[in-house]
């Protein structure tokens, strides 16, 4: 349950800024479309990316076996009132996904700088044959966060997000069996660092890098990794913003 005070705690923040803070809408919104920067989406509009991610597996987990399969990343954001939108994207990697959904509150500061702050729920799963046997897992996540964004020009965006990655549930079964079940638990955080810019036209794409300190990461659920320690897993990030 060492989860809970941090999720409570995000849930606290959240309300009393959206309670508390006081709308800006006299600064205008980003020339482009974004994904990742911290700044209220108009009501009923959509942003969208599709693009990749790629990790590299540690060598403490893959040892001789080194996998750098990208996964197809797509991002969505709809606009809701008072600086609210939903957050969803998907990641697809053939034999493992991971799906997220969740609503930030957006607030700018001044014209150069802004944040949010929001909770996502996520969901993974994959299937694997492994020495003949049928393996499956499946979990669900869920990813407190906060951003703070700077606008180097009006279309050029800088975003510093951090998550804490907390563990609800996930199960793993071989031949049928449970081999493994894990109740919620706080794993670790992550902290991504991403640049928005236009690419032609009205498209821009956004560049970033992600890393993560964490004792379980959805990508490597194959390698049955045993041992509860804390880990470093970087991340790339490519995505064409539709």
């Amino acid at each position: 349950m060492k989860g809970m005070p941090v999720r409570c705690l995000g849930i606290v923040v959240f309300l009393c800024s959206a309670l508390f803070s006081s709308a800006q809408d006299s600064i205008p919104a980003p020339a482009n479309k974004y994904l990742f920067f911290p700044f209220p989406v108009a009501n009923k509009t959509w942003h969208a990316s599709i693009g990749l991610t790629m990790i590299a597996v540690p060598q403490d987990i893959a040892e001789e076996i080194q996998v750098r399969a990208p996964a197809l990343d797509l991002h969505v954001l709809r606009g809701l009132r008072k600086g609210f939108y939903i957050d969803g994207r998907i990641n697809a990697q053939f034999v493992q996904n991971h799906a997220t959904v969740g609503l930030r509150w957006a607030h700018p500061i001044n014209d150069k700088v802004s944040y949010s702050i929001g909770d996502d729920f996520g969901f993974w799963f994959g299937k694997q044959t492994i020495a003949s046997f049928d393996t499956k897992a499946s979990g669900w996540m869920n990813y407190p966060n906060v951003s703070i964004g700077y606008r180097a020009r009006n279309d050029v965006l800088f975003t510093l997000k951090g998550e804490a990655l907390i563990n609800l549930s996930s199960k793993s079964t071989v031949a049928g069996m449970t081999v493994g079940d894990r109740t919620t638990k706080y794993n670790g955080w992550s902290a991504a660092l991403v640049m928005e810019q236009p690419l032609y036209g009205k498209k821009s794409i956004s560049l970033g890098v992600r890393v993560m300190y964490t004792n379980f990461f959805w990508q490597t659920w194959s390698f049955q990794e045993s041992n509860d320690r804390i880990i470093f897993y970087p991340e790339i990030i490519i995505g064409f913003i539709l």
